[in-house]
């Protein structure tokens, strides 16, 4: 693997890609840093061809959503006002946002801020980790326990801004997650004791509570540090970074640094992978999250071979290449921090051996919530 394989521009995105030093350092109201036109919700991946087309999971959340902020009554209205267009589902990414799965992000509710501690690239927010089910609403399940959970997040909202008023480096906590066994998509067990041994101890009372319970914290962290790595080659007329890459449940989609403004969607691919006890019958719902982002940037599906936990799971499920070095071709080159097999910052040109986005499945029919997981192929690129 070499950069002299990507053109010039290319390789100027990717030095970009390399200045970064993400932080987290803050958390406040999506309305606070976002321009949202009326009544706006953000969800992940491209832009849905039809509010019709919304799949059950997103609706769910988006019902939620609409009551959390006082806009209609009940869900049964929300998902009216949707479908008629009174109440508008937006990409997050497009407004500097990524949010999981199934999650919808609505104005009142709290988002991490990860910026650059070198100064350069733009900031990215990611919600705050919802925690477990029953009660998150990215797993999209229409459960009765998301609106004490959208609650419950808004009132820790102040302590974990306070907590961060000290800024966290994510580069050392992605660092010991790839040592201790992450992915650091499918897995963050590690990177999330990393994250708790900084970010717990300043955290008391009911956002200390919350904060332990969610054992996946830190995932939201490393969306929204990979959205900011990517970003940051944004605007190099010519180049092939991917630089923004998400799954709506119907469509994949990715923009390219020559074109930020611009979405190149292919139909979702289905993840490939185990289901759980609770699946029974029930289809994967296709590529869903916003997560995207940490496979673009070469972690994730191509860093299964730092994850045997995963390695075991998936193996018979996908082709062996994600567990071998090969999984890193389609991206440039190796960063400082990470090791020298590990090639990061995708080029949607190399699409050879494997490219592909490791996620969570989650029910089709948004009824069961999280049901399975695997890796779901990289779209053929149209780009």
């Amino acid at each position: 693997m070499s950069q002299d394989e990507s053109n010039p521009a290319t390789r100027k995105s990717f030095a970009r890609f390399l200045s970064v030093v993400p932080q987290l350092d803050g958390c406040m109201p999506l309305a606070s840093v976002a321009a949202l036109d009326g009544r706006t919700l953000l969800h992940a991946g491209p832009p849905f061809r039809d509010p019709a087309a919304i799949p059950a999971p997103v609706l769910n959340s988006a019902a939620v959503a609409a009551v959390f902020e006082g806009w209609v009554a009940s869900e049964a209205e929300a998902r009216q006002a949707i479908h008629r267009g009174a109440i508008h589902l937006a990409p997050a990414q497009d407004h500097g946002v990524v949010t999981p799965l199934a999650f919808v992000v609505s104005p009142r509710m709290g988002v991490l801020r990860v910026s650059d501690g070198a100064g350069k690239a733009t900031p990215r927010y990611a919600p705050v980790n919802d925690g477990p089910a029953p009660g998150a609403l990215r797993f999209g399940a229409g459960d009765d326990a998301r609106a004490a959970r959208l609650t419950r997040l808004a009132d820790i909202g102040p302590a974990l801004a306070e907590a961060l008023r000290e800024p966290i480096p994510v580069l050392p906590v992605m660092q010991a997650g790839l040592q201790g066994g992450d992915d650091l998509h499918g897995r963050v067990m590690a990177a999330n004791a990393a994250l708790a041994a900084i970010l717990g101890p300043r955290l008391t009372g009911a956002a200390g509570e919350y904060f332990s319970m969610a054992n996946q914290f830190v995932l939201n962290v490393l969306m929204a540090a990979c959205a900011a790595m990517l970003g940051a080659g944004d605007g190099v007329p010519g180049s092939r970074t991917v630089t923004a890459a998400g799954g709506n449940g119907v469509d994949f989609g990715w923009k390219i640094a020559a074109a930020p403004g611009i979405w190149h969607s292919m139909p979702a691919t289905t993840p490939q992978g185990p289901r759980f006890g609770n699946a029974g019958e029930r289809r994967f719902l296709p590529a869903i999250g916003d997560s995207a982002v940490i496979d673009a940037c070469g972690f994730g599906a191509a860093a299964l071979r730092y994850a045997p936990e995963m390695v075991t799971a998936l193996r018979g499920h996908v082709p062996d290449e994600y567990f071998e070095s090969a999984a890193s071709r389609p991206f440039i080159g190796t960063h400082p921090a990470f090791p020298p097999d590990l090639s990061l910052c995708l080029d949607i040109d190399r699409a050879e051996p494997v490219r592909g986005v490791i996620l969570a499945a989650i029910d089709a029919e948004g009824e069961a919530g999280l049901i399975g997981r695997g890796v779901a192929p990289w779209p053929a690129s149209d780009a």
